[in-house]
């Protein structure tokens, strides 16, 4: 004998004929599986509804619903809708910042900066200047070897000459500090 069930229906698909399912929208026999199933595993689920983990996931989830959710009005408008010319990496004009050339002369606002050092003080110029010297007096003294003793001579004194007053001439990095809680710190 051959027994045909349909496959489609909301049941259980390997159960013989004589199954208690009455059809495919019977849903009273599995409500009382279910209920006999929960009847039958109360202690266990009891005990895992009162684990820590359970505790965790529960503070989890409300913790989660407290939080602010996403709001379309969190977005810009042109989220939605990019502008015809798109976008550069610093800019919201449309040109690459490979134009730079193009930027610099069209009506932008930037202005390069115009570093003033200040007039140079003498001494630091010609402590740096006998340290210079003496560096390169030393260099030649090791590639011209018929000079060698004069060379590095001049060369060594020059260079301790040199790097002995910038070091006397430093004062430290605290000549920018208004208080003692001042830490140097620039923005």
């Amino acid at each position: 004998m051959v027994t045909v069930i349909d496959m489609t229906g909301n049941k259980n698909s390997n159960a013989d004929a004589s199954s208690s399912n009455t059809g495919p929208n019977d849903g009273s026999d599995m409500d009382r599986q279910w209920e006999d199933f929960l009847a039958s595993h109360e202690g266990d689920l009891n005990d895992v509804a009162r684990s820590r983990s359970a505790r965790k996931f529960d503070k989890a989830a409300r913790k989660a619903e407290k939080k602010a959710q996403f709001d379309v009005n969190d977005l810009k408008d042109d989220a939605f809708a990019t502008p015809s010319y798109g976008r550069g990496p610093r800019d919201f004009q449309g040109r690459s910042w490979l134009d730079t050339d193009d930027v610099m002369d069209g009506d932008s606002t930037f202005t390069p900066p115009n570093p003033d050092l200040g007039p140079v003080n003498r001494a630091a110029a010609l402590f740096v200047g006998m340290t210079t010297v003496g560096v390169l007096c030393l260099v030649a003294s090791i590639l011209v070897p018929s000079v060698s003793a004069l060379l590095g001579s001049v060369g060594g004194v020059l260079t301790l000459l040199g790097a002995g007053g910038m070091f006397l001439r430093h004062r430290g990095h605290s000549e920018t500090r208004r208080d003692e809680f001042d830490d140097g710190a620039r923005v």
